[in-house]
């Protein structure tokens, strides 16, 4: 089973949403002129009914309070109706890791992903050609960049590329899963990379509450006594029974919000790797993890994979663009202000190519939080859409 066939399985979020979120960002200014020649993908990404912070509480006077990045808005009951579409984009437009996507080292290919943390760098492997391809024109483009270790993970499944500054993780392609879960922790210190602190509990696909730990150690103590754990090779493997979904976000493993997840009746089965791994840990480690969890979980609110706000565009300068969110209030008067920052080319890019103005109405997508004290700043903000006024809320279109 392929990662994105887990993903579905889970009922996780719409892949649109987690390739706009994949891309680092990159000090470029767009050009002023408008390239014409802009590539679209030939098919929408499926519609899909958001909360605007992931989580939205219905109140008696009809309106809704919404977790924002860190803050509480009251709406009107507002959903956002979106829809994205797969851009290709021109070359002059990607982030350097959409551009240089490919790593051949000792024969086999890695390809590029999330930015990893540097404090995860470890020994340089040496310096090594890494390839692009430009699809509008045709050319293959080349550099030569430094390529590291990664602190504890095995050189084999990933390493670490410098671009412009900055280490993207570059994951090798092939299909080698682990024989048992021994190999696994031993590839990757799980333990080490991997925090299990944010978890969902769930009867079959149906959420039941989140909670957190402030230590996730006794996890990874029962988990670590499960080294001969079978690797299960089961494409018709499904979970109906209780389990505990962890939320997958490792600076080293360059993974944001994947799962992991430990089901009642003894499986570990995970989609940090691309491919769906699941191994068989057996109902004792499984009922010792679900004690802790029950004992020292604190409820918690859930974790969007991405906030989004909307708004009418009120500003367009070189440097941001300002949203206020007048018109999802019951009263102008509470309307807030956002400055969403313009020295990312995932937004700008939007900007130029969509053509979205002053007066437009907008939906932006962020990972970060809203720092008030800067003056409402969104951090984190990976990609924009026009959205359009309805008698729901507000649609992003096909």
């Amino acid at each position: 089973m392929r990662g994105n066939e887990l993903l579905d399985k889970m009922e996780l979020v719409d892949a649109a949403y987690v390739e706009a979120a994949d891309a680092e960002p990159m000090n470029v200014k767009l050009k002023k002129n408008r390239a014409v020649w802009m590539k679209w993908g030939a098919a929408a990404a499926c519609v899909s009914l958001l909360a605007f912070g992931g989580m939205m509480a219905d109140r008696k006077d009809d309106s809704a309070r919404i977790s924002l990045g860190g803050i509480l808005r009251e709406y009107k009951n507002t959903n956002i109706t979106a829809s994205e579409l797969a851009i290709e984009w021109p070359w002059e437009y990607k982030t350097i890791s959409e551009q240089y996507t490919t790593l051949v080292l000792n024969g086999e290919e890695f390809n590029a992903g999330r930015a990893i943390d540097a404090s995860w760098i470890g020994d340089i492997l040496g310096s090594y050609d890494v390839a692009g391809y430009d699809t509008y024109t045709g050319q293959e483009h080349h550099m030569t960049a430094e390529v590291y270790r990664i602190a504890g993970i095995s050189e084999d499944k990933i390493v670490a590329v410098k671009l412009d500054g900055g280490f993207f993780g570059f994951r090798h392609m092939g299909y080698a899963p682990p024989a048992d879960f021994g190999e696994l922790l031993d590839d990757y210190t799980l333990e080490e990379t991997l925090p299990l602190k944010q978890f969902t509990e769930c009867e079959g696909y149906e959420e039941k509450g989140h909670f957190r730990l402030d230590d996730d150690a006794y996890i990874w103590e029962v988990l670590t006594a499960c080294r001969s754990a079978a690797f299960i090779n089961d494409d018709s493997f499904s979970e109906n029974g209780r389990s505990l979904s962890f939320t997958a976000t490792s600076e080293a493993l360059g993974v944001y919000k994947a799962v992991f997840r430990v089901t009642e009746d003894g499986y570990v089965w995970t989609n940090i790797f691309d491919y769906a791994y699941i191994f068989q840990i057996g109902r004792e480690a499984a009922e010792k993890i679900f004690s802790y969890a029950a004992e020292k979980g604190t409820e918690s609110e859930p974790e969007p994979y991405m906030f989004s706000l909307a708004g009418t565009l009120t500003e367009i300068t070189e440097e941001y663009i300002l949203v206020d969110d007048a018109i999802l209030c019951a009263d102008e008067k509470d309307a807030m202000t956002f400055k969403i920052c313009l020295d990312d080319i995932r937004i700008s890019r939007h900007i130029e190519f969509e053509e979205i103005t002053v007066g437009d109405v907008v939906v932006v997508y962020f990972t970060g939080n809203i720092d008030e004290k800067a003056g409402n700043v969104v951090k984190g903000a990976c990609s924009l859409s026009r959205g359009y006024l309805s008698g729901d809320g507000i649609s992003v279109p096909e």
